[in-house]
């Protein structure tokens, strides 16, 4: 009877040690489950806190989310974060955080591109045709141009803009051909579908040489002639981008004087009369050049006074007459001595022919300075055009708020790791 009870309370302390054993294996279990637990929602929440520290100034003037950082100051933050949170809870052995934030730089094009997307949602067309929000600016003189030009010339600025100086343009050609196909607000809507983001951060939030988007402080006043040109020089893109309009618009008021038989009549009757022959052809298109010049210079003067030019003109559209052409200096130094002096016998005689054209009043119809440029700017190079844009958030983000800005210092998302009690737990969130 007594080995009899003696193996039972062997029995029973063997149960009671593998239950106790259980209930201790089960407690450990819980404990873990309980630290991973909130180690996700810590972490979850430690991600928003991360992403809540965003650059105001930013925000503000480009509706873009990013924070500044690296990855040994976010793992800092972490860490401080951990020591609060979860330090000595649990007996939880926690080894610390390893933040890695490569691929979330702002300054990375996709990534600046995804932060315009959240920043300008809708429809780019329809906001550019607008013109919402943009005032004119009156900037110009008799000379054209009466600013003080800025140029940017430390190198190191220059060599950490996210273009690094990259070249690229669009030809004369190819923009000519672009306008023509615009013609008008409708075809410029139809141009602009699908633009998004790009074409909204240019209207709202840069100037160009007419119009501006907001009173804040812009270190260029050519910021879209910036974004053709590209030179570090203000003045030089305004130059560039009026160069390039007037080529634009003499080819196309050369166009209109071809298409016109009376305009083509009136230049055949004048060119034979003083320069009978043969080379009367080449005084043809010497009129012609200088007359679809002279033109030109009227609409420059239209759009610059933030006035509408028809791309193609109709005959009733034509401002400037033939008489002021034939007196002009480029017709008289490309005429050869016998066709200036025959010029000057048959002034009188021609005058009946070449009489002025009363000039019009603006134009309602056609295009703006701002809808030119436009057409322009979405003729570059997608990534040339993106680089620029970025290139100029960095250049006012200097000019205004920070002498060291720079986009790659920005972040537009975090990734970070946590160990604890032996298991890694990882967490990724970005922008939305």
């Amino acid at each position: 009877m007594r080995n009899k009870k003696g193996s039972s309370a062997v029995l029973l302390a063997i149960l009671f040690l593998g239950f106790a054993i259980c209930l201790a294996g089960a407690i450990g279990v819980s404990r873990r489950l309980v630290v991973s637990s909130e180690c996700e929602t810590f972490g979850r929440l430690w991600t928003k806190a991360v992403l809540s520290e965003y650059d105001v100034h930013l925000m503000e003037d480009y509706s873009m989310m990013a924070y500044f950082g690296n990855d040994d100051e976010v793992t800092d933050k972490l860490n401080a974060y951990l020591k609060y949170s979860a330090q000595n809870k649990l007996d939880a052995s926690i080894k610390g955080a390893n933040a890695d934030l490569t691929g979330f730089e702002l300054g990375d094009p996709s990534n600046f591109r995804k932060a315009m997307e959240l920043g300008f949602p809708g429809s780019a067309a329809a906001e550019l045709i607008s013109g919402s929000g943009r005032t004119f600016r009156d900037l110009d003189d008799e000379n054209g141009y009466d600013e003080e030009g800025r140029v940017i010339n430390d190198r190191v600025v220059l060599d950490t803009l996210p273009s690094h100086g990259m070249g690229g343009s669009v030809s004369s050609d190819v923009l000519t051909e672009k306008t023509k196909s615009a013609g008008d607000e409708n075809g410029l809507v139809s141009m602009l579908k699908g633009a998004g983001a790009e074409v909204l951060m240019i209207e709202k939030r840069f100037d160009n040489h007419v119009t501006k988007a907001d009173d804040k402080n812009h270190l260029f006043v050519n910021e879209w002639e910036y974004i053709i040109n590209g030179s570090p020089d203000d003045e030089e893109n305004y130059i560039a981008c009026r160069r390039i309009l007037f080529i634009i618009r003499n080819a196309l008021n050369l166009l209109a004087i071809y298409s016109d038989p009376e305009k083509v009549e009136l230049i055949i009757t004048v060119a034979e009369s003083i320069t009978p022959g043969p080379l009367g052809i080449v005084t043809q298109a010497i009129i012609a050049e200088a007359w679809a010049a002279m033109e030109t210079e009227e609409d420059l003067k239209d759009l610059y006074d933030d006035g509408r030019v028809p791309v193609i003109k109709t005959p009733e559209q034509w401002k400037t007459g033939l008489g002021a052409v034939l007196d002009s200096t480029e017709v008289m130094e490309k005429l050869d001595d016998e066709s200036k002096e025959l010029l000057e016998e048959k002034k009188d005689e021609l005058s009946g022919l070449t009489g002025g054209i009363t000039t019009v009043a603006q134009f309602s119809e056609g295009l703006n300075y701002d809808e030119y440029l436009m057409i322009m700017i979405m003729s570059l190079n997608d990534n040339v055009r993106l680089l620029r844009i970025m290139d100029l958030v960095q250049i006012n983000m200097k000019y205004r708020y920070y002498r060291d800005f720079n986009l790659m210092e920005y972040y537009t998302g975090t990734r970070f790791s946590i160990e604890v009690n032996g298991k890694n737990h990882e967490f990724e969130d970005a922008y939305k």
